[in-house]
C-alpha cells in the first residue's frame, strides 16, 4: 500500500477556497441566478484542477497511484462537502433535485441502458488515446475505483445533474435541449487540464457524451439512475486502466 503525506496538502489548499467561495454563494441569496451557477461551476473546476499539481503522487485519469489513504479521505471529503453544500448553502431537499426514486426497477434499467452509447465509444478512446488495457486488479485498485465511483455517483451527480441542471432548467423555462447542452458543457469544462489532451481530445469527447447521457437520464428518470450509470462507468475505466 502506497502513502504520500504530501497528498494531504491538497485538503489544506482546497478547504479554504471552498469556504471562501461558499460564503460568497451564501451571500448571493437570489436563487436561479446564472452568475451563481457560474461561480459554483468555477468552484467545482478548482476542486478538480488542484489535483493536477499532485499527479506524481496520486496519478491522473486513467492511471492512478493506489494511495488508499488519500482516496479514502477524498471520498469522505467529497461526499461531506456535497451534503453540507446542498443542505446548508443551497438549502434544498434531495427530492427537489431528483433524488426521489419512484420506481427502483426503472432507475436501474435506465441507468444500465445508458451504458450502451458509452461502451460504444470505449474502442475509440482506447485507439486514439493509446490506452494500455492490461488490468492488474488489486485490492487497492478496487478500493480506488470504488472511491471514484462513489464520488461520481454522489458528489458529481448531486452538483451537476442535481443542483446545476435543476437551476438552469428553471432559468431556461424547462427547455430540455438548452439544459442538456449547458450542463454537459459545464461538466466537460470542469475536467479541463485534469484529463490529457490526447487523441484529438477523445477523453473530452467521451466526457461530453457521458454528460449528455446523464442529463437525459436525469430528465427521463432520477438521480439514482444517473448514479448507477456514472459510478459504474468510472469504476470500469479505473479497473481497466
Amino acid at each position: 500500500m502506497e502513502f504520500y503525506a504530501i497528498n494531504l496538502l491538497y485538503f489544506i489548499i482546497v478547504i479554504p477556497i471552498i469556504i471562501i467561495i461558499s460564503i460568497i454563494l451564501l451571500k448571493l441569496r437570489e436563487r436561479n441566478n446564472l452568475l451563481e451557477i457560474i461561480i459554483l461551476s468555477v468552484l467545482l473546476f478548482i476542486v478538480r484542477f488542484v489535483l493536477i499539481f499532485f499527479q506524481d503522487t496520486i496519478g491522473i485519469m486513467p492511471y492512478f497511484v493506489e494511495d488508499v489513504i488519500f482516496y479514502g479521505l477524498l471520498l469522505v471529503f467529497g461526499i461531506g462537502f456535497t451534503l453540507i453544500y446542498a443542505f446548508k448553502i443551497e438549502k434544498v431537499r434531495l427530492e427537489e433535485i431528483g433524488g426521489r426514486v419512484e420506481s427502483l426497477k426503472k432507475s436501474i434499467l435506465y441507468g444500465l441502458l445508458g451504458y450502451i452509447p458509452l461502451i460504444c465509444v470505449f474502442p475509440l478512446v482506447i485507439s486514439l488515446a493509446d490506452v494500455q488495457v492490461a488490468p492488474n486488479i488489486t485490492i487497492e485498485k478496487i478500493f480506488v475505483g470504488f472511491c471514484f465511483a462513489m464520488l461520481g455517483a454522489v458528489y458529481e451527480e448531486i452538483f451537476f445533474r442535481g443542483i446545476i441542471q435543476n437551476r438552469f432548467s428553471k432559468l431556461s423555462e424547462n427547455n430540455h435541449l438548452k439544459t442538456i447542452l449547458f450542463t454537459a458543457i459545464t461538466f466537460t469544462a470542469t475536467h479541463i487540464f485534469y484529463l490529457p489532451f490526447t487523441g484529438f481530445g477523445i477523453y473530452y469527447i467521451f466526457v461530453f457524451v457521458m454528460a449528455v447521457v446523464l442529463s437525459i437520464l436525469r430528465i427521463k428518470c432520477d438521480l439514482f439512475a444517473c448514479a448507477i450509470n456514472h459510478g459504474g462507468i468510472v469504476f470500469i475505466l479505473i479497473i481497466l486502466g
